[in-house]
């Protein structure tokens, strides 16, 4: 009765491993349909790190454009999702700013990592490490880009943010790219287009 947990925790984790591991050596492994973007950002940074999202992703083709410039124009391969052309470039103009409050004060986070997991309820979540101790969970707020986050837990520098909307893919999407979006943060302001 006791292994059956063990079990359980050791394929969620060697699963979880496997998925980032294989996420952070490929390039150009989405099935979609190709689309062209067009970045524009206020620095070159703000660019680089929309191809770095691209990449991380898995959806940047190989030949895509890079450098130290505020224009680029990227060619990336869809996940193949009915709303591609428009989640897409508003996922990767996104700031990924994670901000949490208590009691109303603002709370100083320094994130040490980021990753996807499940949690034992099944619900992906993104999961926050920071490098100091946070408050107990019903003590927090958190928003990211100044939408509502839900926490499912906070275990010491843990913050676990769930991702419970729609089908268990649109779900898993969205504490994807909340994870791509807080480890490639936007220094300045972006504009991701789709081009014909």
């Amino acid at each position: 009765m006791v292994v059956a947990p063990i079990v359980m925790g050791t394929l969620l984790v060697g699963g979880t491993a496997g998925w980032f591991w294989t996420v952070e050596r490929t390039e150009g492994t989405a099935s979609g349909p190709p689309m062209r973007l067009r970045v524009e950002a206020g620095c070159a940074e703000g660019a680089e790190a929309v191809r770095r999202r691209a990449r991380e992703l898995g959806i940047l083709e190989p030949s895509s454009g890079g450098g130290a410039v505020s224009s680029v124009e990227l060619t990336v391969r869809a996940p193949g999702m009915p709303d591609d052309r428009t989640h897409l470039p508003a996922m990767l103009a996104a700031p990924g700013r994670l901000a949490l409050s208590r009691r109303g004060s603002p709370v100083e986070v320094a994130i040490a990592n980021v990753g996807v997991q499940l949690a034992f309820s099944g619900t992906p979540i993104t999961l926050v490490v920071a490098e100091e101790p946070l408050p107990p969970a019903e003590e927090l707020v958190a928003t990211m880009d100044g939408t509502p986050m839900e926490i499912e837990a906070v275990n010491g520098v843990e913050l676990q943010l769930a991702s419970r909307a729609g089908d268990s893919r649109t779900a898993l999407r969205g504490a994807s790219d909340r994870a791509v979006q807080l480890r490639h943060p936007l220094r300045c302001p972006v504009r991701v287009e789709v081009l014909p």
